[in-house]
């Protein structure tokens, strides 16, 4: 396993030669982490709070002293890690579902990976250095070391895990008061993280913010896109999940879960069961003010990959004869053709787009560059930015997030049209045109003089 999380983490850091970004909520992360380190943290404006990547991102903190941009590339390294660790983990748990058979476990393991990798979002996510992708490779490493005997370490990922996705805790706490009563020797390990998760959790956000709750009070928060506001919130949640997954996947799944009926397999059904749960968690979650966000559905859409992988060598392998299972096998791939058609083309918008917001990013760092620097740029008051930048632009410009949240663009103000650029920044009406760097235009307030703004490098 040593083995896998290093290669992990080496092909991660060697991924920095790709577009290389963080998006919104990561970005505040690593704010956190450096504002947290010099004693100066105010959780008022951002995504909600999370402690799990923080505890990165203070880590990473100090390197800030040697260049802005290392702490950033550290996280992006330890968020793709754990995309890859998810990618591996769903191979290996499909392969031992599957049980005896070399072929039919490399199958099923093969077919699970390519799932997870052309779910949507799947690619986007991994690249802006989102916490899913990472928590789910914790959670399918925590099912791994269950099946393994090694209970302790099972309980340690899956509390890890939850200090990412907070969704997690409905599964942790079951499993540790299991754990609890049937291993004595356990009972100071799960004492021990009861008092720590919620002091993770609270205590930050409390010294942050005033409020130990602000982290599910932001996450309620309702954006225009929330399908909190539609008119059926729990149908439109489900209709999320099942575009996620798609009826191939979930057919797959069935059938895993059928099999595993007859053959009474306990772990595939307690699989498929948290998978269950965890979708009408969510669905619960959007009825109640939540976003319905799809990276909330991925931990099942995950666990369905897997169970696809699994469902579809036994269907395959049903009939008996090695020639009927390979003229299956190719059955079962013909069908499958239109839908892996629609998530090959998925795959490239998404790195399209991960291509686009990137550029959108590095060039924002030049047009703060261009501006004059931090200094200049906070010294005339807050400055704006389109909303979906407006933790990175906290970063280059050395300011809290409620600071350029707040802003009413009355000070310098960066500017994007198009795809990707979301609500525009807010500007004073007296704003005026300085330069245009990259896919961004840098307003200013009169009167101010710009001969000596440098050129963005």
């Amino acid at each position: 396993m040593r083995a896998l999380v290093a290669g992990c983490l080496a092909l991660s850091a060697a991924s920095l030669l790709l577009p290389s970004q963080p998006s919104y909520d990561p970005w505040a992360w690593i704010v956190w982490g450096r504002e947290i380190a010099f004693l100066e943290f105010d959780t008022v404006g951002g995504p909600s709070w999370k402690p799990g990547p923080v505890i990165f991102t203070l880590a990473f903190a100090p390197f800030d002293k040697l260049s802005d941009s290392i702490p950033p590339a550290l996280w992006l390294v330890v968020a793709r890690a754990g995309a890859l660790l998810a990618l591996a983990m769903a191979f290996r748990l499909a392969q031992r579902l599957a049980g005896p058979g070399r072929f039919t476990a490399i199958g099923a393991g093969v077919v699970a990976t390519l799932a997870l990798l052309l779910t949507p979002e799947w690619v986007r996510y991994m690249a802006h250095g989102n916490e899913v992708p990472l928590a789910v490779g914790l959670m399918l490493w925590a099912v791994e070391r269950h099946l393994d005997g090694e209970r302790r370490h099972a309980l340690l990922l899956g509390f890890t895990a939850c200090l990412l996705r907070p969704e997690i805790f409905a599964f942790l706490l079951p499993y540790a008061i299991w754990l609890f009563r049937a291993e004595p020797g356990a009972r100071r390990l799960v004492g021990g993280l009861a008092v720590a998760l919620p002091v993770l959790w609270l205590v930050p956000e409390w010294i942050g913010s005033g409020d130990p709750f602000d982290a599910g009070a932001q996450a309620r928060v309702e954006p225009s896109w929330s399908l909190s506001l539609r008119d059926q919130p729990w149908l439109e949640a489900l209709d999320r999940v099942h575009d996620m997954a798609g009826l191939p996947l979930e057919l797959g799944a069935l059938a895993a879960l059928t099999f595993a009926v007859r053959r009474r397999e306990r772990v595939t059904l307690m699989l498929g069961a948290v998978a269950v749960l965890w979708v009408a968690l969510i669905v619960v979650m959007t009825e109640n003010g939540f976003s319905g966000n799809a990276r909330y559905f991925l931990p099942a859409v995950v666990i369905a990959c897997v169970l696809a992988g699994v469902g579809a060598v036994r269907l395959a392998t049903a009939v008996g004869r090695p020639a009927a299972v390979a003229g299956v096998a190719v059955l079962i791939a013909a069908a499958l053709i239109p839908f892996l058609s629609d998530r090959t083309s998925g795959l490239d918008r998404q790195w399209t787009r991960v291509e686009r917001v990137t550029r959108l990013h590095a060039d924002l760092e030049d047009a703060v560059r261009a501006a004059g620097g931090p200094d200049r740029v906070a010294a005339l008051g807050p400055p704006s930015v389109n909303r979906p930048f407006e933790t990175h632009l906290a970063w280059e410009a050395m300011v809290s997030l409620d600071e350029v949240q707040e802003s009413r663009g009355s000070a310098f103000v960066f500017k994007a049209t198009g795809p990707d650029t979301g609500v525009r920044a807010r500007r004073s009406g007296r704003s005026r045109h300085i330069r245009r760097v990259g896919g961004w235009d840098i307003l200013g307030p009169p009167g101010e003089r710009f001969a000596a703004v440098p050129s963005p490098r």
